[in-house]
């Protein structure tokens, strides 16, 4: 028999929310969708709508659209679908996900909760998965039943229900549904995993999918109290500037405490990525070395971590007379008309001293961080460089420019 927690759903439903399924027409997602129309309280279903990602990857995918829309048709249940393009690089699997969950998120607004068909089986294949890729305690735990997506929630209500059990419900109800081909390609990792080793294992034990879910979700369990002591063990290492000073970890378990330290802040890293950045951060080849990942840039300064925005593209913006410029990074204002730009190449510096300096060298003197040196306001009157930020000013120019680092980003001035 399959439940459904319809309380737990109605808690992480908000107010005005609907309840989204992902559908995509195969047996797990079916069967959730009947059992929502079927069994769910009349408060809940009259909410109850289904998406269906359509990704282009088989030559069905056009019949898999028309038969989700179809039976949400018949149900009377709100429809739509979104198309996304997979690339042809990397594993298309996971491009395949990313593009999923950019569509959903896409759709979903604030209060609504996404319901995915993962069961107890989907759970066992993705932890036999990272255990062969060499996960650490947070891999072990497997698929979260809830987390948070956007604004919205995600809910897994069927993850400890064996797939057997979900085929059984769709055989008794008489229920129809789509085959993806490419689940019966063995070459996809977690196909191989699923046909080849989960199979064969469930001959010999009926029950293991369900016993692994069980196991998974105390694991979880015990992972939300180690995540919490881990918290107040990693604020012994965090600076007043929320970086992690890295002459404090114990050499042994410096992997750790990093890893630690990203996580908390929503940067996953491999073990691959742990051990390059451990190298890299306690080298002394580079005086500020910079690891960049996703939306994040890692940094190094004065032997602390830091993790900082990706630095982004500087664009020729004008400054009125008297106004301040809020750009993504800082403030800027200035008595007088001028135009930041980009920075420049082959810069000499006027001194207050009579000499010159190379922009290059005068940037090295200052102890301006690598990450800041593409982003501070370079100011320019009529093509020529007037003033960078309010730390350097041509002798000759009389304009007065303030300058407000954003409070968040690591300033030399604040370590």
């Amino acid at each position: 028999m399959i439940t459904i927690d319809w309380l737990r759903l109605q808690t992480l439903l908000g107010e005005q929310g609907r309840i989204w399924l992902a559908l995509s027409g195969g047996v797990d997602s079916v069967v959730l969708l009947h059992l929502l129309v079927r069994d769910a309280p009349s408060e809940l279903r009259d909410r109850v709508a289904a998406i269906h990602v359509h990704h282009g990857l088989s030559e069905n995918a056009d019949t898999w659209l028309e038969f989700c829309k179809t039976l949400c048709s018949n149900l009377e249940v709100d429809f739509c679908f979104e198309r996304v393009t997979v690339e042809g690089k990397g594993s298309i699997e996971e491009q395949a996900r990313k593009e999923r969950y950019r569509a959903f998120d896409k759709v979903l607004r604030d209060g609504d909760v996404l319901l995915q068909a993962h069961h107890a089986n989907d759970q066992a294949e993705t932890i036999l998965f990272r255990l062969e890729r060499g996960c650490g305690w947070r891999g072990i735990q497997g698929i979260p039943e809830e987390r948070s997506l956007g604004v919205a929630n995600i809910y897994r209500p069927l993850l400890k229900t064996p797939r057997v059990d979900i085929e059984e419900y769709a055989a008794r109800q008489q229920l129809s549904w789509v085959e993806d081909e490419s689940n019966d390609d063995t070459r996809y990792r977690r196909n191989f995993l699923r046909h080849k080793v989960l199979t064969p294992w469930q001959e010999g034990q009926p029950n293991i999918a369900k016993h692994i879910a069980q196991s998974v979700d105390r694991i979880q369990a015990e992972g939300r109290v180690i995540k919490r002591l881990l918290g107040e063990a990693l604020e012994r290492f965090i600076d007043q500037n929320d970086g992690l000073q890295l002459n404090m970890l114990p050499e042994q378990e410096r992997g750790f405490w990093l890893s630690s330290y990203l996580s908390d802040r929503g940067i996953s890293i491999t073990q691959q990525q742990q051990m390059a950045l451990v190298e890299m951060f306690y080298s002394h080849h580079q005086n500020q070395p910079e690891f960049l990942h996703r939306r994040h840039r890692i940094v190094r300064y004065k032997n602390v971590l830091h993790v900082l925005p990706k630095a982004l593209p500087v664009v020729e913006q004008n400054i009125a007379a008297g106004q301040r410029l809020i750009r993504a990074f800082d403030q800027v204002y200035c008595d007088q008309e001028v135009v930041i730009k980009p920075r420049p190449d082959n810069v000499l510096l006027h001194l207050k001293n009579g000499k010159t300096r190379p922009l290059k060298k005068w940037l090295q003197d200052k102890n301006i961080p690598n990450w800041w040196r593409e982003q501070i306001p370079y100011i320019y009157v009529d093509d020529e460089l007037v003033a960078i930020a309010d730390l350097w000013q041509a002798p000759y120019w009389q304009g007065n420019v303030k300058w407000e680092p954003n409070g968040k980003l690591l300033w030399p001035s604040q370590s």
